[in-house]
């Protein structure tokens, strides 16, 4: 409200942002309004919510922010953004010839949505260079932290699957090695480290199928 939007808009966008959502009260999301204000705003909102509500919680109530860095999730999740939007903002100031606040902004916002599963946007990201959709949609499988209102497989599964993937290629090396496999100081046992790898390929199987689906219905955005 206080970057213009009234009343009835201000709530529903809280609500969704918080929720990562994305419902929108208008066909066209945050450019209805033409406020790169408000777009900050729900960009910042939505990427809270993309972290893990009790490690927020924890380090809100106790004043200790630096907490959140030392947790290897969201350091993977802040990373991800980074690296995202800089590859992402990039291709829009050189390919699309936009300035650098505009393709900063639209980069963010979309990077946030898509790796929370937020759903709202910006811009019409069907507009950008192609490889920028690779990107997007690969976040959108990687998702937010655990314990957040977001969807994908979460990122601490990425993070154990990067460590899963750099234990086998040192055991290749090494083959008499143990190699533990360490998330925050705890160690994960095989058990788990053979359900996460069941997991994930479910997932992506099911993606597969309902994608195939889809295309076999006519449907091609």
């Amino acid at each position: 409200m206080l970057f213009g939007m009234d009343w009835f808009n201000a709530l529903n966008y809280a609500m969704t942002s918080t929720a990562t959502g994305g419902f929108s009260t208008t066909n066209g999301s945050l450019t209805s309004f033409h406020s790169p204000a408000e777009e900050y705003v729900c960009t910042l909102f939505c990427f809270l919510a993309g972290v893990n509500f009790l490690l927020l919680y924890g380090a809100v109530a106790k004043l200790q922010l630096k907490r959140l860095f030392y947790n290897v999730e969201f350091r993977f999740y802040l990373l991800l953004i980074v690296c995202s939007v800089a590859f992402i903002m990039a291709e829009l100031m050189l390919r699309n010839g936009l300035s650098l606040e505009p393709a900063f902004r639209y980069s963010l916002f979309q990077v946030v949505s898509f790796l929370t599963s937020t759903g709202l946007f910006n811009a019409d990201a069907g507009q950008w260079p192609h490889v920028t959709w690779v990107v997007l949609a690969l976040l959108m499988f990687v998702g937010g932290c655990s314990g957040s209102t977001s969807g994908g497989i979460k990122s601490i599964r990425g993070v154990m699957l990067l460590k899963n993937v750099r234990n086998e290629f040192r055991q290749i090396l090494h083959p008499n090695a143990v190699l533990p496999l360490k998330i925050d100081n705890n160690n994960v046992p095989q058990s788990k480290r053979v359900t996460l790898l069941a997991f994930v390929s479910l997932y992506f199987i099911l993606a597969m199928i309902c994608a195939f689906v889809m295309i076999a219905s006519g449907i091609d955005h």
